[in-house]
């Protein structure tokens, strides 16, 4: 029931524009390291759009790391407001002026203490430092994290991005501290004694620990059997997918749609999990942790995901990509044909289908009537099937359009109606693959 009705409520949808959740690359550079424009999948994307939505001109619901259509006019809105170039492109002087007044946090700075052997009551801070903050204070913040050998990322910068969030949950993992990834007044104190005491060694302090020795996020006690990490955050890849599925059946992925990243709401919910089964509340999944879903699913009778799943998280797949750019023979997100768009969101949910538009009708079941999740076939440029797309519900498919890129179209519309040829049903149990 929760299925269908997470599928109506996604279906009711008027547009997919602006991707839901596009699966990041592990790598990110500074914010500003390079031009971002549409077509550019990047963490970076995430960021600049944080930092337009604090700006009051991008209006999604959520960040994503892909540069589409409602970020490219985000862009040119500000650059218009802001008397620069209206070209839709992110160079250093959009950069710039974006990192302008930016700053949510309070006002007070943060001001790391020099080389000293005590901290007074009089020279802690109450400055508060989290993702999307900038100024100089991050950039001393990275500094010291630095220093201690927590921030690894080769230069500094005033961008408080995922790669600082990591080094400061690092950090307060190794003193004993809530890991949260926000530098607070406690953390950024707590800095402050770290840095000192490691420039005058003779000063008593909290001793720093080796950051090339893993620390467990939670002290306990070693495992009887020794311990393989499966995913962690920043993994990607099917194996997500089927984590998110899994905790979303039992009650603790509530995101409304699957994705392929391992970010901070899988991690949260492993965590969730973790803590209401007993274990060590880490974030991280290991082979203990995945032998106790697999025991609490069978406490709970559960059974392997539904076509009603596998057809939401289809669908989700295709709503990552909206504004890609078509590509003649394209089977990536740098662009796709349009079979090569339905075999790329089928296969991430370990679906196989042939490679071209006529094997995929000659795979496939016909119906009488297009149900969500189905394909529509059409006569396009030569004799026979030539193009197709996945119906989403409301006389409306999505698909990857030669002059449009991956878009909604609908059914309705008279080109589509003198071209269509049929709808076609995926057989997911003869043409699922183990992951």
């Amino acid at each position: 029931m929760e299925n269908k009705k997470l599928l109506r409520r996604f279906i009711m949808t008027s547009t997919f524009a602006g991707a839901f959740l596009a699966a990041p690359h592990i790598g990110e550079a500074a914010l500003g390291d390079q031009t971002l424009k549409q077509g550019t999948t990047h963490q970076d994307v995430k960021e600049l759009q944080s930092l337009l939505k604090n700006k009051g001109f991008f209006n999604y619901h959520e960040t994503t790391t892909y540069f589409g259509p409602i970020t490219t006019k985000a862009v040119k809105d500000f650059q218009r407001a802001n008397g620069l170039t209206v070209d839709g492109i992110v160079g250093k002087q959009t950069y710039s002026k974006l990192l302008e007044k930016s700053v949510q946090e309070e006002p007070t700075a943060y001001k790391p203490s020099a080389v000293s052997t005590s901290t007074s009551a009089t020279s802690k801070t109450e400055k508060v430092l989290k993702l999307h903050s900038t100024g100089k204070e991050v950039r001393k913040l990275q500094g010291d994290l630095k220093f201690l050998g927590f921030f690894t990322f080769y230069k500094t910068t005033e961008y408080y991005g995922t790669i600082t969030t990591e080094a400061v949950r690092k950090f307060q993992i190794s003193q004993k501290l809530k890991a949260t990834g926000v530098a607070d007044a406690t953390t950024l104190n707590r800095i402050q004694e770290q840095v000192a005491a490691k420039k005058n060694p003779s000063a008593p302090a909290v001793p720093v620990p080796q950051p090339s020795v893993p620390t467990p996020s939670v002290p306990a006690p070693a495992p009887p059997q020794k311990e393989t990490v499966e995913l962690k955050f920043g993994s990607k890849g099917p194996e997500v997918m089927q984590l998110q599925t899994r905790l979303k059946n039992l009650g603790y992925f509530t995101y409304p749609m699957i994705t392929d990243y391992y970010g901070t709401v899988t991690e949260e919910s492993v965590e969730k999990f973790q803590k209401e089964n007993g274990l060590p509340v880490t974030g991280v999944v290991t082979n203990t942790v995945l032998n106790k879903i697999t025991e609490v699913e069978k406490t709970k009778g559960q059974t392997p995901k539904t076509s009603d799943q596998i057809t939401i998280n289809v669908i989700a797949n295709a709503a990552e990509l909206m504004g890609v750019p078509y590509q003649w023979g394209g089977t990536t997100t740098k662009g796709f044909d349009c079979s090569g768009f339905i075999q790329y969101i089928f296969a991430k949910e370990g679906i196989q289908l042939p490679r071209t538009t006529a094997q995929m009708w000659n795979a496939t079941t016909s119906v009488s009537q297009p149900a969500v999740g189905d394909l529509v076939f059409f006569e396009t440029y030569t004799d026979g099937p030539s193009h197709l797309g996945i119906y989403i519900g409301n006389n409306q498919f999505v698909h990857s359009g030669s002059s449009t890129g991956v878009t909604i179209s609908n059914l309705d519309y008279k080109y589509w109606q003198d071209r269509y040829l049929g709808t076609k049903r995926v057989n997911y149990l003869s043409s699922i693959k183990p992951f």
